[in-house]
């Protein structure tokens, strides 16, 4: 195990509401969506954004300030019970929970506060730029960008770089097969990085529970690191 100053937690989140999706679903009378899981596939590269709109006093008011309402009234916070699959890149927005997987022929980019219950799987980059938390397995065959701050439940597999710019857990096995630079901090039970381990500046650390193999060069970088 290696530690260095000081402790750092782990922090993700998950937003939900029970605004309406923007795809037609039924609904229980209680606003409640019905418990099966329904599949979204992307045919093309998307960007696909969970806006909508509350209809709750809607129209009610009368004059130029209706326009105005309606925009105050309008939430990007959506609980999403949706398996993911696309044929090219994907861009996501949360916050977002997805009871299924997601899983992408290329690219899949995390931008904001995001909860998957089931494994993340990507021909392409993994890029997070918010928090994400994963409750069961994630590889990429690309590189991984974490920046903010990811939690994964069990065994990582990268088989491209994996740079960390805030905080990563891994309460599985972790295997890099790219370079990996630490820019904060990372958890993980095991550690298997067949090139380069790179921590930039001296309040970047990592912590590995029972085992860490590095094939590559240990390097710490004292100054910004731009890669």
């Amino acid at each position: 195990m290696k530690k260095g100053k000081q402790s750092a937690k782990h922090s993700s989140s998950s937003s939900s509401s029970s605004s309406s999706p923007p795809m037609p679903l039924a609904t229980e009378a209680d606003g409640m969506m019905y418990d099966y899981e329904h599949l979204m596939t992307f045919d093309n590269t998307t960007a696909y954004d969970y806006a909508t709109t509350s209809m709750d006093g809607a129209g009610s008011s009368s004059g130029g300030g209706g326009g105005t309402q309606m925009q105050q009234q309008q939430t990007t916070a959506v609980r999403k019970k949706k398996s993911i699959k696309s044929d090219a890149s994907v861009d996501l927005r949360g916050p977002m929970e997805v009871d299924g997987s997601v899983k992408s022929m290329g690219a899949i980019a995390f931008a904001g506060d995001f909860a998957v219950r089931d494994r993340i799987e990507a021909y392409g980059n993994i890029d997070v730029n918010g928090n994400l938390t994963c409750n069961n397995k994630m590889k990429s065959f690309g590189n991984v960008k974490i920046n903010g701050s990811a939690f994964c439940a069990d065994k990582v597999k990268i088989f491209g770089k994996l740079k960390i710019t805030g905080t990563l857990e891994v309460q599985g096995e972790l295997e890099v097969w790219g370079a990996l630079t630490i820019n904060g901090y990372l958890k993980c039970k095991t550690l298997t990085a067949y090139a380069s381990l790179t921590t930039v500046g001296d309040q970047s650390w990592y912590e590995v529970e029972e085992g860490e193999t590095v094939h590559g060069a240990k390097l710490i970088q004292r100054n910004n690191y731009e890669g």
